[in-house]
């Protein structure tokens, strides 16, 4: 959903060159990656770090090569999944920055626009995730922001 509001091309038709092999220079096992993606989401990290430090400190490159499971996964099998999608958690965060850019500069017209964008990403990823069960049916967009 990254280049839904842009006439930029993405990433269309690219994957990674090495998919679905376990290679030879991964000395960790199956328990200890996932001892080590659960420490460091209880230390507070985001899936998202803790992929890019598997992949710097441990050697990782994708923890599906090794569990062939997801990091999303593997913190909602052991209960410590964030209650938001890091996803959405980042567009409210950028929401609020632009808002108070807003209050500040009244008539800023093109961040009046951008806010009205990623409000509308924002509302669109509630109903996806609300239609497949991460969010809950009752849950309210308003109550964060």
């Amino acid at each position: 959903m990254a280049k839904m509001h842009t006439r930029k091309k993405g990433k269309s038709g690219s994957r990674n060159s090495f998919y679905g092999e376990k290679h030879n220079w991964i000395q960790m096992s199956q328990s200890e990656v996932e001892e080590a993606v659960v420490q460091m989401r209880k230390d507070g990290l985001t899936a998202s770090v803790i992929g890019i430090k598997l992949r710097d400190l441990y050697g990782v490159p994708k923890l599906k090569y090794i569990n062939k499971k997801k990091i999303g996964d593997v913190l909602s099998e052991n209960n410590i999944a964030p209650e938001v999608p890091e996803d959405l958690l980042a567009l409210i965060t950028k929401y609020k920055r632009v808002s108070k850019h807003m209050n500040l500069n009244k008539k800023d017209i093109s961040n009046s626009r951008r806010r009205s964008l990623v409000m509308a990403k924002m509302l669109r990823l509630v109903r996806y995730y609300k239609r497949t069960g991460r969010l809950a049916k009752g849950w309210e967009l308003n109550k964060v922001l």
